[in-house]
């Protein structure tokens, strides 16, 4: 009796999508960790700017190392749809405008901007609303960071 022999079937190597965002994690934790060695550490009762930085970055080293290890049940990268493109240009957009202009025009103006763009014209939120939130969270964020935090943020040409 002459025996079947089946074609032996390789595992299929496609890069899946959690162990790439886990790789891109774990590479974003590695770099922090190796750039914040020019900050003092301090202690845990007083800790000195780079303390926060590599809190951070160990939980993204750690994240994307599940990722990685438990990326087989995931999705390949190749056939995931771009049908958020139209929301995803329009974010880098804004992230490019605000690299770009937020030293020149400020931080509340730059802010405002991006969040009016974001929120009445890709979202097409009501403008009553989108207005109310612009003003709310680009006011209100700069007085958390530059007033009470003391983070101190860009004002632009005139001091605004």
């Amino acid at each position: 009796m002459a025996e079947e022999t089946r074609p032996s079937r390789k595992p299929e190597r496609r890069i899946r999508i959690d162990r790439a965002g886990g790789a891109l994690l774990l590479l974003v934790g590695l770099y922090v960790t190796w750039e914040r060695r020019v900050l003092p550490l301090g202690t845990a009762q007083t800790p000195g700017p780079g303390y926060f930085p590599l809190a951070l970055a160990i939980l993204l080293i750690i994240f994307g190392v599940v990722l990685i290890l438990r990326g087989k049940e995931s999705r390949p990268f190749k056939p995931i749809p771009w049908s958020e493109a139209s929301h995803a240009i329009p974010i880098l957009a804004c992230c490019i405008f605000v690299a770009l202009f937020m030293e020149r025009i400020g931080y509340r103006i730059s802010l405002f901007v991006v969040l009016g763009f974001l929120l009445g014209v890709i979202e097409r939120v009501n403008v009553l609303f989108a207005l109310v939130l612009t003003i709310f969270l680009s006011m209100g964020s700069f007085w958390l960071f530059d007033t009470l935090l003391r983070v101190p943020l860009p004002r632009g040409w005139w001091g605004f």
